[in-house]
């Protein structure tokens, strides 16, 4: 079974989030049922915060939050905090799928280099240009808690972070 890391910059920085991904389920924040993977429902083997050049930025509107949701530029300046995620690679190509696989959306996997174990780190965003949009309060607000919480960021560091990512 062949592992990759995924690493996730927006919402899916929320594990209980991310599960519905891998696992099915209905998301708390959103209330919207996700199907899971359909071959390996397996959790994560492991999982790790690390920071990659680029900026995150809000855009599109999403039919799950109601306002923009995150997406990765890896030209932009800055850095981006990531969470990676041990998962396989079926698995990515699964979550790929369900975070909608369109050029405009999350049609570009991005290869970050490869970790200390070798296994390659990827990431997700747009392929073509997408229209900025302002995150809704709940996403904003799971995204910020997921950095407090579950990725050892303070909150005023944390904030910060956000609002600049709002910054267009």
């Amino acid at each position: 079974m062949e592992y990759v890391w995924y690493a996730c910059y927006g919402s899916n920085l929320c594990a209980d989030r991310f599960r519905c991904y891998i696992e099915g389920g209905i998301c708390a924040e959103n209330g919207r049922s996700y199907r899971g993977c359909i071959n390996d429902k397996s959790l994560w083997i492991d999982s790790k915060v690390k920071r990659f050049p680029g900026r995150m930025f809000f855009a599109n509107e999403s039919g799950s939050w109601g306002g923009g949701v995150s997406f990765y530029d890896p030209d932009g300046e800055g850095e981006v905090i990531m969470r990676l995620y041990k998962i396989t690679n079926g698995q990515l190509d699964e979550v790929q799928e369900q975070e909608c696989n369109k050029p405009y959306w999350y049609g570009r996997k991005i290869d970050l280099g490869v970790d200390d174990d070798g296994c390659h780190i990827y990431t997700i965003t747009n392929e073509i240009p997408v229209p900025l949009n302002k995150p809704t309060d709940i996403y904003f607000s799971l995204i910020e808690r997921a950095l407090v919480e579950e990725c050892g960021i303070n909150k005023e560091d944390a904030t910060t972070y956000l609002n600049k990512c709002l910054a267009v």
